[in-house]
């Protein structure tokens, strides 16, 4: 395990089979006491996304860490990364390790965006002596995604523009890495106030880094993640997840069908849902304090429940 310091935020690494797994987090971590907070971003995002947004309540006093994706720069995967090793096992194998490596004996409360929140029901299911919630934002059970990202997952799996649909997302990326106006408004697609994602500034901070990680990203591993991430299921699992889930979402996901969200927040023994109106797939970006204080609210419940 490697560090890299950058102010107060440290970057460290994680060797796991031929994975290099990212994780951010406060230089002072193995001070601050409690239950750690473990951020997982969505796909073509980066592991740095999530401190930006933070409170300082959040940033400057509680134990947390940012983890990468697989395969999602500056995180990289192994040589001949396919579609076919994009599993449930995968997270659970790769996330199991951060617990023992870099949390030894602590115990976690995950906040996953999108595919972080598929990762963290994963790690929940894997590890639920360490686990005790999970936050599910925009998250889902099986990896049937509709609109845009829909048809990129598509494209990468060549089922849409056939072999020139993965040369689209290489263009892409090339664009919005390289002009921070179009980056932006790409992600805003995913949200359904425009108006505010766009005014936010810490949504802006977040875009300028993930635009500097995004930078070294291997496209191949990225599309092969894409091609794979619309074959994951654990449907069949969802019932055995015992840890309380909150399942947050904005009525109007355009990403995840608006059934799916509810279907999830039913099938968990101790789901929770709550839906935010006139919000899109970043909610954390459209709303964020009060996303921020929903999340910490919700933290706050659970952890005082298991005292009594």
């Amino acid at each position: 395990m490697s560090n890299n310091s950058q102010n107060d935020i440290i970057r460290s690494s994680i060797e796991v089979k031929g994975h290099t797994l990212i994780v951010d987090h406060p230089v002072d971590l193995s001070a601050r006491s409690g239950t750690v907070w473990m951020f997982i971003h969505g796909i073509a995002v980066t592991s740095a996304f999530w401190e930006p947004l933070m409170p300082m309540s959040v940033r400057d006093e509680s134990a947390w860490i940012s983890v990468s994706l697989p395969v999602h720069a500056p995180s990289t995967g192994p040589e001949g990364f396919s579609p076919e090793d994009v599993t449930a096992e995968l997270f659970t194998t790769l996330y199991s390790e951060v617990l023992d490596q870099f949390l030894p004996g602590r115990d976690v409360v995950i906040v996953g965006h999108s595919t972080g929140g598929f990762a963290g029901l994963c790690l929940a299911l894997k590890r639920p002596n360490r686990v005790r919630g999970v936050v599910s934002v925009g998250g889902f059970a099986d990896g049937q995604w509709i609109g845009l990202e829909g048809d990129m997952q598509l494209m990468a799996r060549k089922e849409k523009f056939g072999v020139f649909g993965p040369t689209v997302l290489r263009i892409t990326a090339w664009l919005t890495t390289r002009w921070p106006w179009l980056q932006a408004r790409a992600a805003s697609m995913f949200a359904h106030d425009k108006r505010a994602f766009l005014a936010d500034k810490p949504t802006r901070e977040a875009l300028r880094l993930m635009r500097r990680d995004a930078r070294l990203q291997n496209q191949d591993q990225l599309i092969a993640f894409f091609a794979g991430i619309r074959d994951v299921d654990i449907w069949e699992q969802v019932d055995q997840i015992k840890q309380p889930v909150l399942v947050l979402d904005g009525e109007h996901d355009p990403v995840i069908p608006y059934k799916q969200t509810i279907r999830l927040a039913n099938t968990l023994p101790k789901g929770r849902l709550l839906l935010y109106p006139d919000v899109g797939h970043m909610v954390m970006n459209e709303r964020r304090e009060k996303f921020w204080r929903d999340i910490i609210s919700w933290q706050t419940a659970i952890l005082s429940e298991e005292k009594l």
